[in-house]
């Protein structure tokens, strides 16, 4: 057996590698190991009040941190049954649709957009002065504009806590975003074609992977009480740890839900298809099949989040500004559980309060996790037949890439396996 390590992967989120097992000259064998250094904040968080907590765990990465923070809150908020204010749901729906701009930007312009042009960085692309490359810095601009307008600051925001928010933004910053907004609306279709076109990608395999992500009945949303599976099935987020049943493996600083013949799959590809299957067609889904599809699912789920977010500043400027941004949060015993969408998939927190309100137990599940048995099944998939091995570990990094992994986020285990 002759072993073919793709370490490091490049232009990904964290560190981890690729390792082909390679038997008379076939394929049989894949392991993705996420080898980013152990991320221990569910012990960390252990004994702390609740209002520490969101705080705390947005720090698990700098890209996901709004996301964290608000599945944080809203989380302890299930817990205490606390109901927040109108205005700081808006906000919150704002700021996730900021994460969203920013990391959806990062993931096709910066990680992406060179294996499009055969390029090994976004560095030659602006160094040729691509245009498309200068956009996506652009849009990611904007992304990261909504997050420090929003939420404080660009990155680790401070504007959410249990219960609410604390300010609302300068109206005449909203309507400055507004207008940018707008702008963008009239120019990203043309920006987003090469990502949706299916020669732009390497032959590819139906993807393998059960679809799971958050249901809101037929609107499409980044926010819901339920889980929709790809057989149509709708279960409550508090089911997620038997759905998942995530286990150790020894190779990797993560966690893995499913395994080889059943593996999950998570992120913008299965958001589309399962609101597919509320009735709704709202968003259009890819025209072509494989993991390269979650790259152009990404891409329509962008032109939907400018819109939205416009849609959303309208809505705040619209609003009385006198009404109360949170309502006042008292600890005590209780469980909560938040299955929300971050750019890269499924996320889901579930905190258990004392008496006291301080955390007894935490469990934190992150897309890249979930993804993990299936970034193996689509690489074992997709390579058969290959035989050169310099483009088997070029076309292992694209797959890699296109599942848009967050390794940081991943890495949860106690201690190494």
């Amino acid at each position: 057996m002759k072993t073919i390590r793709v370490d490091p992967l490049t232009r990904v989120e964290g560190h981890g590698r690729v390792e082909l097992e390679i038997r008379h000259g076939r394929l049989t064998g894949v392991r993705v190991a996420l080898s980013e250094s152990l991320r221990l904040f569910e012990a960390m968080v252990l004994g702390r009040p609740f209002s520490e907590v969101p705080e705390l765990v947005c720090r698990i990465c700098a890209i996901c941190s709004s996301v964290h923070r608000i599945a944080a809150a809203s989380a302890f908020e299930k817990a205490l049954g606390v109901m927040i204010p109108p205005a700081a749901r808006v906000l919150r729906d704002l700021l996730l649709l900021g994460g969203h701009i920013e990391s959806h930007a990062l993931h096709l312009f910066c990680l992406v957009l060179p294996d499009l042009f055969e390029r090994q960085s976004l560095l030659e692309l602006l160094r040729e002065g691509s245009s498309e490359a200068r956009a996506g810095l652009e849009l990611k601009a904007l992304g990261n504009a909504i997050q420090e307008k929003v939420g404080g600051r660009m990155i680790h925001p401070i504007n959410v806590e249990v219960g609410g928010v604390l300010h609302f933004p300068d109206p005449c910053e909203l309507e400055s975003l507004r207008r940018q907004l707008e702008v963008w609306e009239k120019k990203i279709g043309p920006l987003m074609e090469g990502f949706r076109r299916q020669e732009s990608y390497p032959s590819f395999t139906p993807l393998s992977g059960r679809r799971i992500s958050v249901c809101n009945g037929p609107t499409f949303s980044l926010n819901g009480d339920s889980l929709m599976l790809s057989d149509g099935q709708i279960v409550s987020a508090e089911s997620y740890a038997g759905l998942l049943a995530e286990k150790v493996v020894p190779y990797s600083n993560a966690k893995q839900s499913g395994d080889a013949k059943t593996p999950w799959l998570t992120g913008a590809l299965a958001r589309l298809e399962n609101h597919g299957l509320c009735g709704a067609r709202s968003l259009p889904l890819p025209e072509f099949a494989g993991i390269f599809a979650n790259n152009a699912a990404q891409a329509i789920e962008m032109v939907w989040a400018l819109q939205e977010s416009r849609r959303l500043i309208e809505e705040l400027l619209s609003m009385d500004r006198k009404e109360p941004l949170s309502v006042p949060v008292r600890g005590a015993a209780g469980i909560g559980t938040t299955a929300i969408e971050a750019p890269r998939g499924l996320l889901v927190h579930h905190y258990v309060l004392d008496d006291l309100g301080r955390v007894a137990a935490a469990d934190i599940v992150t897309p890249t996790a979930i993804n993990q048995a299936a970034m193996e099944t689509a690489i074992l998939n997709d390579l058969q037949g290959l035989c050169d091995e310099t483009e088997m570990a070029r076309r292992a990094e694209c797959i890699v890439r296109a599942f848009d992994p967050c390794i940081s986020c991943a890495v949860h285990l106690m201690r190494a396996p």
